[in-house]
């Protein structure tokens, strides 16, 4: 009975079954794309021919020192070229690429029996990158035996849970004690933003569990005081407001004024920051949003707030602009002021297929290299950070312009396309309610 079927009927059984089925094709086909994955790397690791571009210089680049850095050979173009691909087909960002390819090198090389149980359908992906995790700890000889201790248990357990196990396998085959490996990951503690919806965004810790534990702790009590002082505002919010007031704000108490308004006492801090606000927004005629490159539509007034703050301004318009001058054909190979700024407007991002990286720190490319005749136009430009303006000049990746889409075409002949920066597009009609 096939799925479609089960939609139409009010058998509960039928519909659960069809579930499950689901689940174990969707693990079966995960499998699949854990053998592609990995059979891409070797093909192209035995072939680096059809990758790397010979007769280039090492990609090395040279510090403050004069010194040349880390010298790129060719295998790590092929990995670098390969990342890139995976990332392209798959649409993810190249360090989930990146994941997936040392993933599919483990569970091909050293743990068959978990490759087997997610092509079975036992278990599912996450459980297997779980144990993934771990395994990739142990020397490659005992991965092995991790994997039997791992798998000796129960599957038809959470994911969740399953990595609980993993973790306590590991505990106790690892030769290394706990102390000797916090050490060691503490050397990677950061904190990072992730964007959200609505004008908001994540900012999130990671680091030695104690400090954390701690941080948050104090946050709390910090709330919890202000809450038994009848503060009216939720437990959540007075933990970020005591974070804001710890961090930004110029040496007082943070209070519901300053929850109403961001802006208040914030300490100044000087960044460089791209903010678009349309015109009739600002003269109170369109209710179009205010855009920040890199994270998208914001709130009018927090627009007002950064523009109020901002000493230097540089005016960037959604319709042609006769003063820009857009084509210099073989006049000259450095690429002008103007045309800069009209290029880093259109394109938002470096233009590699699914690279965020903002275009103020990319390279601007001739598509149509300035030596081999082409010309500095607009048509022939655009922004590349420096990992895919190398990537394109070491290996057979290769790009053109048709209109506005920059159509890459990897060694493997495959197509993949970006384009120009999507906010700077017509906006829609608001739905009525």
């Amino acid at each position: 009975m096939c799925s479609t079927d089960a939609l139409h009927c009010d058998d509960a059984a039928l519909i659960v079954g069809e579930l499950d089925r689901v689940r174990r094709a969707q693990a079966a086909l995960e499998a699949e794309r854990t053998v592609l994955i990995d059979a891409l790397r070797r093909a192209n690791e035995a072939h680096e021919e059809r990758i790397v571009v010979s007769g280039r210089e090492s990609g090395g680049e040279k510090g403050a020192s004069g010194q040349r850095g880390r010298a790129t050979d060719a295998s790590e173009w092929v990995a670098r070229s390969t990342r890139a691909e995976v990332a392209c087909v798959l649409r993810m960002s190249e360090r989930s690429a990146a994941d997936l390819i040392d993933e599919a090198r483990v569970l091909r090389a050293d743990l068959p029996a978990t490759t087997e149980a997610l092509r079975t359908g036992d278990i599912s992906y996450r459980h297997a990158k779980a144990l993934v995790e771990d395994a990739q700890l142990f020397h490659p000889l005992d991965r092995g035996a991790f994997e039997q201790a791992v798998l000796s248990g129960r599957l038809d357990v959470t994911a969740h849970r399953f990595a609980h196990r993993c973790r306590r396998v590991r505990e106790h085959l690892d030769p290394e004690t706990i102390d000797e490996r916090a050490e060691r990951a503490t050397r990677s503690r950061d904190v990072v933003i992730q964007p959200a919806r609505d004008g908001m965004a994540w900012l999130m810790a990671y680091g030695p569990v104690m400090q954390v534990q701690l941080v948050h702790t104090l946050l709390t009590g910090t709330g919890m005081d202000e809450r038994d002082a009848g503060d009216p505002r939720l437990l959540s919010q007075l933990r970020f407001d005591a974070l804001v007031d710890a961090v930004l704000r110029s040496g007082r108490p943070v209070g519901l004024a300053d929850s109403a308004d961001p802006s208040a006492s914030l300490r100044p801090v000087r960044v460089a920051v791209t903010l678009t606000v349309p015109a009739l927004t600002l003269l109170g005629q369109s209710d179009e949003p205010a855009v920040i490159d890199g994270y998208g539509p914001i709130p009018l007034e927090v627009a007002k707030t950064l523009a109020a703050g901002a000493d230097s301004w540089r005016r960037v318009l959604t319709h042609p602009v006769t003063g820009v001058r857009l084509c210099f054909d073989r006049q000259t190979y450095r690429v002008p002021a103007a045309l800069r700024a009209w290029l880093e407007d259109r394109d938002g991002t470096c233009r590699f297929p699914g690279c965020d990286r903002h275009a103020s720190t990319c390279d601007v490319d001739h598509n149509h290299d300035w030596a081999e005749g082409g010309c500095t136009d607009h048509d022939n430009l655009s922004h590349l950070c420096r990992t895919h303006h190398r990537l394109k000049h070491h290996t057979r990746w290769w790009a053109r312009f048709e209109d506005e889409l920059l159509v890459w075409t990897s060694p493997s002949g495959h197509e993949h396309t970006s384009g120009p920066r999507e906010d700077r597009e017509p906006a829609l009609t608001r739905l009525r309610r």
